[in-house]
């Protein structure tokens, strides 16, 4: 790599101290912030010309002109200022959480009267703000329906009190039907208003039990006041509240606030999902995505999301549950209690309701994986991994037909190789073949394969409306690529691509390329490769299986006087099995046609 005089000198003076770092294309352009409890050993490694796999590989260190550095007192500063200077500068090369700007807060004005809207637009110093919401449908339903049981107004007048006074103001349906006190008529002051809106707050941050035990004893003072129209309307929106709050799972006995995150990934994508939990109760899941996310470990992503999401939330929880512990997680929770204002904790639990809150979080992840990867497909029409293998193995076409071999034997015998077929990414069972090895004697899988490939190839080449397929993926490494390569250069078909995978490390092997490549494992092309491949293990086994057993059977029954095809076909049709046949007494087995009692009683001598 050739770096400029100043970029060389500046690696050289690095401190082995905590920081931040910069990275800048020749125009002076941020592409990459990141943070180090050690900057000299942190940032020095991007120069070492090795590819590590991360995503700046190559595109980031190619681009890298100059370097800025800002040392910090520690790590969770570090944390801080990275956060900041991301949020600031948007780095192209940075992990980017997607669709965090388009979310709506709920808006609650400090007035009189407080207004309760959703707004996307910036935020002002005269509100609440509560959020970011991913599902904005679900919100306003949520609000429109507390709203009705609260007696809150649904219209966004701003309800001033000498307004009111001179009567500037209209009634509208909700007072008529009972979802509006009618504040606008000066029905309700403004000090129980502000009751009401207090309950919404609470019941937004999951105190339910707090508002119904507050309103039980609100109808409990009328009713002893003799005031029993006022009690039974308060009864009624009692009633509503306990239901609408049961429609809400409760997921813990303790009444804490938590949120349970977990990531799933695939490629360079990761979806993340936000359960939360407040009052015990879940009330909401928020899905998010990260692009950009191939090379870096799922410890390094948890930690980019937690910094960043909970940089957009105005209402922090008092517990934290992960899926997996990110790098430093002392210094991350110190980070966020200081966002927080207060002490966040923060684990990664391995049982009880704790571990199934985060997996409730995991399978809401894996939804919105299914969903990223459908639409993918949808957009391109070729599955999302078949696009995957195709850039991996810089194959000119996606391969959308795979055949791929795998040889089963026992100690020699009964040797037979499988063809399974995937299609579009999916089995073909069409396409399935399994051969019989003819010409190998013993255990020799490479001389196994050959035979294989040969005969079937040889047979498609034959046929004049042959169909090839784009990938031929052989169960093994090197010696049987090889092998295999041998018998499609004798027939003349080298242009076909072929690859081997090795189960152990999970290995693939190109022709010509003596260093296998290696994929991560949330690479979708290699779990495509790894279906493939385990099918092929699995039909070769079943197939295996069959040969020997009916060897066995044959060898048994047709080595007893007497018995012939056609006895050995009755006898099994009645019994099923040889073991059947041999626990049967003399009486049943002479039953069956064709077989006397002398004949029976040899059989049973034969098969004790």
């Amino acid at each position: 790599m050739i770096r400029s005089e100043t970029l060389n000198a500046k690696l050289e003076t690095l401190p082995d101290r905590p920081g931040v770092y910069l990275f800048k294309d020749a125009g002076g352009v941020i592409i990459y912030v990141g943070k180090a409890k050690s900057l000299r050993s942190r940032v020095r490694s991007y120069f070492t010309c090795e590819d590590d796999g991360r995503y700046q590989y190559p595109r980031l260190v190619a681009s890298i002109h100059s370097l800025e550095i800002i040392l910090t007192r520690d790590e969770v500063e570090a944390l801080a200022t990275e956060a900041a200077l991301i949020k600031k500068h948007g780095p192209r090369y940075n992990v980017d959480l997607r669709d965090d700007k388009s979310f709506p807060y709920l808006k609650i004005t400090r007035e009189p009267f407080p207004r309760i809207t959703l707004t996307r637009k910036p935020r002002t110093r005269n509100a609440d703000y509560y959020g970011p919401f991913t599902n904005v449908r679900e919100t306003r339903s949520f609000i429109r329906t507390l709203k009705g049981i609260l007696q809150i107004c649904n219209c966004n007048l701003p309800l001033k009190p000498d307004r009111i006074a001179a009567g500037k103001y209209k009634l509208c349906l909700d007072y008529h039907i009972g979802r509006c006190a009618g504040p606008c008529i000066g029905e309700i002051s403004s000090d129980e208003y502000l009751k009401s809106i207090d309950r919404f707050k609470k019941f937004l941050m999951g105190r339910h039990d707090e508002i119904m035990k507050a309103l039980a004893d609100e109808m409990k003072e009328l009713a002893g006041q003799l005031r029993f129209e006022e009690a039974a309307a308060l009864r009624d929106r009692l009633s509503a509240i306990r239901r609408f709050s049961d429609r809400q799972r409760k997921v813990s006995t303790e009444a804490v606030d938590r949120d349970a995150v977990s990531l799933v990934r695939e490629d360079s994508y990761a979806a993340f999902s936000v359960i939360k939990v407040r009052g015990g109760r879940i009330v909401g899941q928020s899905p998010f995505h990260m692009d950009r996310a191939a090379g870096l470990d799922d410890a390094d992503l948890m930690e980019a999301f937690l910094v960043r999401h909970y940089d957009l939330v105005d209402s922090f929880p008092d517990e934290i549950f992960l899926e997996l512990e990110p790098p430093d997680m002392a210094s991350l929770s110190t980070y966020l209690g200081n966002l927080a204002g207060k002490r966040v904790r923060m684990s990664a639990p391995v049982r009880g309701e704790k571990r199934e809150l985060v997996k409730t979080a995991l399978r809401n992840a894996e939804h919105l994986l299914l969903e990223r990867r459908l639409m993918a497909e949808k957009r391109d029409f070729i599955p999302r991994a078949v696009k995957a293998l195709q850039d991996n193995l810089n194959l000119p076409e996606p391969p959308l037909m795979i055949e791929a071999f795998d040889i089963s034997n026992l100690h020699g015998t009964d040797s037979v190789a499988s063809l399974v077929a995937f299609k579009d990414g999916k089995p073909w069972k069409s396409g399935y073949r399994m051969f019989k090895i003819r010409t190998v004697e013993g255990i020799d899988d490479f001389a196994s394969i050959n035979e294989a490939v040969q005969r079937r190839y040889s047979r498609l080449k034959s046929q004049t409306e042959a169909v090839f397929p784009d990938l031929i993926l052989i169960d093994g490494g090197p010696g049987q690529l090889s092998s295999a390569r041998a018998a499609l250069d004798e027939l003349e078909l080298g242009g076909l691509h072929v690859i081997g995978l090795a189960k152990r490390l999970e290995e693939i092997y190109l022709p010509g390329q003596h260093d296998p490549l290696i994929l991560p494992k949330s690479s979708s092309a290699l779990r495509l490769l790894q279906q493939v491949r385990d099918e092929a293990h699995r039909y070769a086994v079943s197939r295996h299986r069959m040969l020997r057993s009916r060897r066995q059977v044959k060898s048994r029954l047709d080595d007893i006087a007497g018995v012939g095809p056609s006895r050995r076909r009755a006898l099994l049709k009645r019994f099923g099995s040889l073991k059947r046949i041999a626990a049967a007494g003399i009486d049943e087995i002479a039953e069956t046609p064709g077989i006397g009692r002398k004949l029976a009683e040899t059989i049973k001598q034969e098969l004790p």
